[in-house]
């Protein structure tokens, strides 16, 4: 068994180019949430935002670096997702996110209130891309991290704002050439160090932290994202997460519904301890379950969301691979709790 999770990858394929792009195509999710700030501040003097204390710095950065306060709604999971929310806070912006592409984002109801009293509305679609009647409906600004889903190298789509011309980031070929180094490694080509690529990997998100404003996403990613047939990316995902839920006794973030469409499964255990223990026996597996996410910046111990940080993991289920892959990740599963 090949390994499973990770990074994605390019094949050696060949790719026909798209000259035309049908609208706002960006380098990542937080260069997304940076360009909607800047346009939001063309028309508001923006105070703070207010968004799920379950999150990662990359979706904070683009906030603290505009000097705008950032304000969480706390979040834990008592057999779902609950979130801890004052609707009568005074709030610029709220933030929204669905989770794992389940149906767990806050209510329209509650959207609508904060909307009324002329909050703006973000809603951070990355999670629920793939999901059908998703919410919410009245967003002022939404934007997809497109990479997250699929083997681009680059690629956020935003909403709410015209498109503009943007260079590609000076550094995206280093990864392009290090997803088709994945792919050649997969492939038995002995030649190729898993070292390397790993490591061109990990350079790209460093730079990525420090170097993410004003870019748009490579010619090479559109292409990939514009040849992608995606109802059989959310048929396999589907699939795969059904899998999944029917031969594992966890607990699920949610039920699989008609409307759902996973980037991962997520799990919750009752301890840290419990999480860490499989998560290690699958990377002895060469199966690799991430956390979402490591712990942001401004978590505080009194929190209830470290009971997130600290017990949750996602389990793979994405369109590289079908039921085979499954029944390898739930035997190792069972054979490890």
């Amino acid at each position: 068994m090949k390994e499973i999770g990770s990074e994605f990858w390019i094949s050696d394929d060949k790719i026909i180019p798209v000259n035309e792009r049908d609208g706002l195509f960006v380098l990542s999710g937080r260069t997304a949430i940076d360009l909607i700030i800047q346009d939001i501040l063309k028309h508001k003097n923006v105070r703070n935002v207010y968004m799920p204390a379950y999150c990662c710095d990359s979706m904070i950065a683009p906030f603290l670096q505009r000097n705008i306060r950032v304000d969480f709604y706390d979040m834990f999971f008592d057999g779902k997702l609950e979130y801890e929310i004052d609707a009568d806070k005074n709030v610029d912006i709220l933030y929204v996110s669905n989770y794992f592409g389940y149906e767990n984002t806050l209510s329209e109801e509650l959207i609508n209130h904060f909307k009324a009293k002329g909050t703006i509305i973000l809603y951070d679609r990355t999670h629920s891309y793939l999901m059908k009647d998703e919410q919410p409906t009245h967003a002022d600004y939404a934007f997809v991290s497109l990479r997250k889903w699929m083997g681009v190298v680059t690629g956020a789509q935003v909403e709410g704002l015209d498109p503009v011309n943007l260079p590609a980031c000076p550094y995206a070929d280093a990864k392009a050439q290090a997803m088709r180094a994945k792919y050649q490694y997969l492939n038995g080509n002995l030649s190729v160090e898993k070292t390397a690529f790993l490591e061109a990997f990990a350079n790209f998100g460093k730079q990525l932290e420090q170097d993410y404003r004003d870019y748009g996403m490579d010619d090479l990613s559109y292409a990939l994202f514009k040849s992608q047939d995606w109802e059989q990316v959310r048929t396999q995902r589907r699939a795969n997460a059904a899998y999944l839920h029917e031969h594992l006794q966890l607990d699920f973030f949610g039920e699989l519904s008609a409307d759902a469409c996973p980037l991962f499964v997520p799990v919750i255990f009752a301890s840290h301890a419990a999480r860490e223990k499989l998560r290690q026996a699958l990377i002895r597996a060469q199966i690799y379950c991430p956390v979402h996410w490591p712990k942001n910046s401004l978590i505080t111990s009194d929190m209830k969301v470290n009971q997130l940080f600290d017990n949750e993991l996602s389990l793979i289920c994405d369109q590289r691979y079908g039921l085979e892959e499954m029944a390898f990740i739930v035997k190792k599963i069972q054979e490890s709790i």
